[in-house]
């Protein structure tokens, strides 16, 4: 079910105490309209959409801005202003203020849900099916998504909240799902809150993205802080796992 929201009621709820941000009316001078959707790809827009701009490696979602305004989209987040006719929530950083947005707009889904995040190297898919295991099994309604479920391993933020919007409706108590360390570094469970984090181990992979071994480890351990997780079970197997223990 679509869920429509006036702007800025949507705005104060996702980013309101949590990142800064300011507004520009539109050229008519309007501040507000109401939302359907939000959305980062032109692909996706829809009357009603709130299109938000962010910056890849490959694209910056600012020179699309005016394409989704012309497909509909009644307002833009961008991190710089735009010569666009709709009004725009000018923030630092785009992406999380798309995550944020998107579990806001779909009423903060997660928070509904006993949300397990399994991150790590090795072990993840194992893990999270193992979990999701034991808690079907003890009669605990339980969904998982992964590695083996999504053409990502951790779906963006658009993808990501309408599924766990999709699992409060359909009655599961619990989700399992495995937590990327792009997925961290991007962003893309900015407005996820897991009940429990679980870390597996740390190997050499993905420092073609990530650059080093130290902010592969930093995108990871990002995931065991208290904006994402209440408690968490690390392995002190893993040197790496010993260095998360002693600091959470």
């Amino acid at each position: 079910m679509m869920r429509t929201t006036d702007l800025d009621t949507l705005v104060t709820d996702a980013l309101g105490g949590r990142v800064p941000w300011r507004l520009i009316a539109a050229a008519s001078g309007a501040t507000s309209c109401e939302v359907a959707q939000v959305t980062d790809s032109t692909r996706g827009v829809a009357p009603g959409a709130l299109f938000v701009c962010v910056v890849g490696q490959q694209h910056d979602g600012h020179e699309f801005a005016a394409v989704a305004v012309e497909a509909g989209a009644v307002a833009v987040v961008v991190q710089r202003a735009l010569d666009v006719a709709v009004p725009q929530i000018v923030v630092a950083d785009s992406r999380r203020a798309l995550g944020l947005l998107c579990a806001a707009q779909a009423g903060w889904p997660s928070h509904r849900l006993e949300a397990v995040g399994v991150t790590g190297t090795n072990g993840k898919t194992s893990t999270s099916h193992l979990l999701a295991h034991i808690l079907g099994h003890a009669g605990r309604q339980t969904s998982v998504r992964g590695t083996l479920t999504g053409t990502l391993t951790t779906p963006e933020a658009p993808e990501l909240q309408q599924w766990f919007a999709q699992r409060v409706e359909a009655g599961d108590r619990h989700v399992v799902m495995e937590v990327s360390s792009h997925a961290l570094e991007l962003q893309r469970v900015a407005g996820t809150r897991f009940a429990l984090g679980v870390f597996t181990n740390l190997g050499h992979d993905h420092l073609d993205f990530h650059g080093t071994q130290e902010r592969y480890f930093a995108a990871k351990a990002s995931l065991f802080t208290p904006e994402y997780c209440a408690a968490a079970v690390v392995n002190r197997d893993d040197v790496h796992g010993r260095l998360l223990a002693d600091v959470t």
